[in-house]
């Protein structure tokens, strides 16, 4: 019966050192996971933010953009930890404007689209871009 008991010790060592390993796999796959989805909303945050800044140079017009605001800064609250350049070169007479947007997140990461926007034609009029009638969204929510 003596026998019995020392090899019963060694399947319990065996089986801790085997949990072990388990155990050591899954908080590796769970910080790789964890890392990966903090990177994705970086990402998301970032292809959000550079769609807006792209949008507002669209909006603005890209030869207004040129004169009349800075090519860098910061962006507003809750993102103003978030630094943004903007990169405007001229292509020639007649051709789109090549625009770059970079934004860099509060943790060193860069992120960078380049795009082609044309310049608003001489004399065109100015676009009237807000609704005739405001949005009144809080009655949405009331209404459900």
């Amino acid at each position: 019966m003596r026998a019995r008991g020392g090899w019963a010790l060694v399947d319990v060592i065996i089986g801790g050192v085997i949990l072990a390993i388990g155990l050591a796999t899954v908080v590796s796959i769970a910080e790789r996971s964890l890392a990966m989805q903090q990177r994705a909303e970086r990402e998301t945050v970032a292809a959000t933010l550079l769609d807006g800044l792209l949008s507002d140079v669209l909006a603005t017009g890209v030869v207004e953009w040129e004169t009349t605001r800075t090519p860098e800064g910061a962006f507003d609250p809750p993102f103003d930890a978030w630094a943004w350049t903007l990169d405007i070169d001229a292509q020639g007479l007649g051709d789109p404007y090549k625009v770059a947007a970079t934004v860099k997140d509060p943790n060193g990461g860069e992120y960078r689209v380049e795009t082609l926007i044309a310049p608003r034609p001489d004399g065109a009029p100015e676009v009237q871009r807000a609704p005739e009638v405001p949005l009144d969204r809080q009655s949405r929510y009331d209404e459900e």
